[in-house]
């Protein structure tokens, strides 16, 4: 009995926490905090993408490397499929 409700505590925690996160997110969002003005794309406002003078920092003239451009982006999914797989196994063993 004290395993569930300490299951049930948790379960009215973690949803606690999410309506907590969703106001602050909408709070966020119906006040425009964090835009300015005159970078105002849409919705892509928040992407580094639709920075102005950001092609010049990705166009390959300021990182030469020997790996080509899809090498790179082949290693770092990689990296990022190591990473999930490890949180996966943390969360089993834990």
């Amino acid at each position: 009995m004290k395993k569930e409700m300490k299951k049930y505590y948790l379960v009215m925690v973690k949803i606690a926490i999410g309506v907590v996160i969703l106001g602050v997110v909408g709070y966020i969002m119906f006040n425009h905090l964090g835009l300015d003005d005159s970078l105002n794309f849409g919705a892509g406002a928040y992407y580094y993408a639709d920075m102005p003078g950001v092609a010049n920092l990705v166009d390959g003239r300021h990182y030469i490397s020997e790996i080509p451009m899809w090498g790179i982006v082949f290693l770092f999914l990689l990296w990022g499929y190591f990473v999930y797989s490890f949180w996966v196994w943390l969360e089993k063993k834990l």
